[in-house]
């Protein structure tokens, strides 16, 4: 192992050990479990990739005791995705979608035991528009109104919206779905895609499931309206739904991009 793998797995390990420690208490074999979890995202694989995808979906395997109370406690796995997340994020990993982590359970394994495995995962609307820094193109100041009087600047090519904390527009409502909706931008426009959330996502009154977006298009989530906007144009040959201009010039911003945090392993 070299010197900086060991320095990832030592940030990474005090991360994870911090970010769910509502979980571990429950976990016996939580040690063996943060283990697992640093050499799957220290594997070389995902991090020397381009660009560097980290596994999306991570399936827990527990003796049926154990499941049995995590599925009582379910809330914890949104913990673990959630650390997950931010564990990836902070040594340069990107996720296609954010993680989410499944329980499965075996009779097999002993009172300690379980197994975790990772795999790179999203839904197949989604893959029309790869993670590609060649597609994956910024409109020009692109952002959402929301509810009339916020505004949300869309700068970064992959933006996540939904209740769940770690989401980058977080929505805290109980209409909206942890994982609700996804931006992604596609050669300059962005295009929205619905995650099977249970309320929908409508634009211009049209439930969808992806469309590209065009300065105007209403979107409405459980009742929260956000409207998109851009110094783009429609091209000529796709006609634009009627649309009422908002003037953004007395709005104030008061929605930021969640970032990761600055602090992390050096590469000296």
């Amino acid at each position: 192992m070299n010197q900086r793998t060991d320095r990832l797995k030592g940030y990474l390990q005090r991360l994870l050990q911090d970010r769910g420690a509502k979980l571990w208490p429950i976990l016996p074999q939580r040690q063996a479990i943060i283990q697992r979890l640093l050499d799957i995202l220290t594997d070389d694989a995902y991090l020397q990739a381009q660009p560097p995808l980290a596994p999306t979906q991570y399936t827990l395997t527990l003796p049926p005791a154990q499941a049995d109370l995590l599925r009582q406690n379910s809330h914890l796995l949104d913990v673990l995705a959630t650390a997950i997340h931010r564990a990836g994020n902070d040594i340069g990993l990107r996720f296609s979608i954010l993680p989410r982590v499944m329980l499965d359970t075996s009779s097999d394994l002993p009172p300690q035991g379980f197994r975790l495995e990772a795999r790179l995962w999203e839904p197949k609307h989604l893959q029309s528009v790869p993670i590609d820094p060649s597609i994956n193109i910024l409109p020009p100041s692109a952002y959402l109104i929301i509810n009339g009087t916020q505004v949300f600047s869309l700068e970064k090519p992959v933006l996540h919206i939904g209740r769940r904390p770690d989401n980058d527009l977080l929505l805290d409502d109980p209409r909206i779905s942890r994982l609700h909706a996804q931006l992604r931008a596609n050669r300059g426009r962005f295009m929205l895609f619905d995650l099977d959330s249970t309320g929908g996502t409508f634009v211009n009154n049209q439930r969808i499931r992806a469309t590209m977006l065009y300065p105007g298009d209403v979107i409405v989530m459980a009742g929260i309206s956000l409207v998109y906007g851009q110094r783009a144009t429609r091209p000529l040959e796709s006609p634009a739904p009627p649309t009422t201009v908002t003037d953004t010039g007395n709005l104030t911003t008061t929605m930021t991009l969640r970032r990761p945090i600055s602090e992390g392993p050096n590469d000296t």
